[in-house]
């Protein structure tokens, strides 16, 4: 049977049982995505080995193991191993999952835009602490020397002795502005 713009009709029936299989096949394929997001958790360790980190697919540290050889390493070193080591681990996971969605919804859907559009800026490696101002934790090597500059800072002046003592009233003022 035709119709009028030459195109021919199919059996409704047909139809609807290639809708069901491509329905169960995407269902399927929602599955092993959904299972395969669960499970993309990220085990990583240092180059050195003195650190391994896990991490959930959303980046979350599960677990952070520390080998004995690590207490070799100043804080500021150590610090700066982690972070980096967990830096790369989110950036796997991430990775990861853009590959899960769009093996799911395709490489241009707005599901996996949506994903890049909520990861975070991938970062250029820091460079690592320098070994004499490691155990500073921020603070400059030497204190100041010298006089300081300046005139010395003015004393603060001394606060009342009591809240009731300032003279000022508020328990009976309208801060609502109506009179």
């Amino acid at each position: 049977m035709t119709v009028p713009f030459g195109g021919q009709v199919r059996d409704p029936q047909e139809w609807m049982r290639e809708q069901e299989q491509r329905s169960a096949a995407l269902l399927a394929k929602a599955e092993q995505a959904k299972t395969d997001l669960e499970n993309n958790v990220v085990t990583l360790s240092s180059p050195d080995r003195l650190v391994t980190v896990t991490v959930n697919p959303g980046g979350g540290l599960m677990s952070l193991a520390l080998s004995p050889q690590a207490q070799e390493r100043t804080p500021a070193q150590l610090a700066s191993l982690i972070m980096s080591t967990y830096r790369k681990a989110t950036t796997r996971a991430a990775d990861r999952t853009l590959e899960i969605m769009a093996g799911l919804t395709g490489e241009d859907s707005d599901a996996v835009d949506f994903i890049k559009s909520t990861l975070p800026p991938r970062e250029e490696p820091r460079p690592t602490a320098e070994p004499d101002d490691s155990a500073r934790f921020g603070l400059p090597a030497e204190p100041p020397s010298g006089p300081p500059s300046g005139p010395p800072a003015k004393p603060r002046p001394s606060r009342p002795a009591s809240d009731e003592d300032d003279g000022e009233d508020f328990q009976h003022v309208d801060w609502t502005g109506r009179s």
